[in-house]
């Protein structure tokens, strides 16, 4: 059995015991009933660790072990952004629905410090430190991506600089 399969048989076992726990109310059906309908396992498992259903700590231990398992299906963008080649064994933590990635500096790429990937909301935010800037080394760098989709608005602030507006286009718009 391959890591996905043994991922999809703990994921199934997570479902089970959950509708066992349920009970007859409402609001426990409700819940069973948006799993039921939702579109990827990711959010399937998202409603399941917001829910009562589970005790918390075998949750827990199952969370960990699927998104182990199965990153790609369990987390909500398994892989790292990165800055240039890629960089060895990216560590994932999941801290309620947000997730941080971690990618170790590469002496081999003159990558002068770690990569941090912090996702929440729809917003990725890369942070690291850029080994070479004009004439400046080792100058820090925040890259913010809004991976919502739709009409909407993110706003930035840097430095307690004031908000500063960045539209987000709808389909088939540009953005401003």
């Amino acid at each position: 059995m391959n890591a996905k399969d043994a991922a999809a048989s703990l994921y199934q076992a997570l479902l089970t015991e959950a509708q066992q726990w349920a009970c007859d109310d409402t609001e426990d059906q409700e819940v069973l009933n948006a799993i039921a309908r939702a579109h990827t396992r990711h959010d399937k498992l998202a409603l399941l660790q917001n829910s009562s259903l589970v005790p918390a700590d075998l949750l827990s231990a199952i969370t960990d072990a699927l998104l182990t398992l199965d990153p790609a299906t369990y987390s909500p963008d398994p892989a790292p952004t990165t800055l240039g080649p890629a960089m060895p064994d990216p560590e994932l933590h999941r801290i309620r629905d947000a997730s941080i990635t971690v990618v170790d500096a590469s002496s081999e790429d003159n990558t002068p410090s770690d990569v941090y990937e912090i996702q929440v909301h729809g917003i990725s935010v890369v942070i690291c430190r850029r080994a070479q800037w004009g004439p400046a080394t080792n100058v820090p760098y925040v890259r913010i991506e809004d991976q919502n989709e739709g009409q909407g608005l993110l706003l930035v602030e840097v430095n307690n600089g004031g908000e500063h507006e960045h539209p987000r286009a709808s389909p088939g718009e540009t953005a401003a």
